[in-house]
């Protein structure tokens, strides 16, 4: 959920990503570091609005959230509040993210490294390699070549709620999806227009996998959406990671 791109979405997210098995996805990234996570200090990186920080706080994990939409994080500030589930979230680029203490585990979910380039993933996996104690746990997901290119590319999406509208633009280019979004909002007896853009990048699971290997991890799991089996058609890719 990485991006400034999420200025104009930031307030309407949630809503428009209601095809997301929110609860079934968090159970999932709970058993797996239960399993795999020694200790329960980590950190949630492109956490936007905060629902996996806060479902990891409810089960008993010291997990603090990172993103570097300040927009995002004012929602998720906002929920958190609303929910009384008190985390520390914190504006930062995954990029060049730093922690002040050692984890046990770090989670990126739902795109966040999507929206790195080649170089900019490799800074990343760097960035939290050295965030991690020994042993510990890397969980994250990206969307799938196959999804990017042949789901998404050159397809208009929308839908027309209540309180908001949205068109979706996507446009493939050698190595990414362009995607220009357009809201038109609800106030009062008038829509407001707001656009805003994003760019995903498309990354190859063998190339992930040798970033992974080459910065000092062992690749314990790879798997589609939540552990499914991986195919060629696989929209999503899971990876799970541990510091040698």
């Amino acid at each position: 959920m990485e991006g400034k791109a999420y200025s104009a979405l930031a307030s309407h997210y949630d809503k428009l990503i209601n095809t997301c098995d929110y609860e079934q996805w968090s159970q999932y990234v709970f058993n797996k570091l239960s399993i795999y996570s020694k200790g329960k200090v980590g950190c949630d990186l492109a956490c936007g609005s905060g629902y996996f920080t806060r479902f990891l706080k409810v089960m008993g994990y010291d997990v603090y959230g990172v993103d570097n939409s300040p927009k995002m994080l004012a929602k998720a500030n906002e929920l958190s509040f609303k929910e009384k589930v008190i985390i520390d979230y914190q504006l930062q680029d995954i990029k060049n993210f730093k922690s002040f203490k050692k984890l046990d585990f770090i989670t990126v979910i739902n795109d966040g490294f999507n929206y790195l380039n080649g170089k900019e993933l490799k800074n990343a996996l760097k960035s939290a390699y050295n965030a991690l104690n020994k042993d510990g746990v890397l969980l994250f997901d990206i969307s799938s070549e196959f999804k990017l290119k042949n789901v998404l590319a050159n397809n208009l999406f929308g839908e027309d709620l209540d309180e908001v509208t949205y068109l979706w633009f996507n446009t493939l280019n050698e190595d990414s999806v362009k995607m220009e979004l357009t809201f038109f909002v609800k106030k009062g007896d008038v829509y407001v227009r707001e656009d805003e853009c994003h760019v995903q990048y498309i990354h190859k699971k063998q190339d992930v996998l040798s970033l992974l290997n080459e910065i000092g991890f062992d690749v314990l799991e790879t798997s589609g959406h939540l552990g499914e089996d991986l195919k060629d058609d696989s929209q999503r890719i899971n990876f799970i990671a541990k510091k040698r």
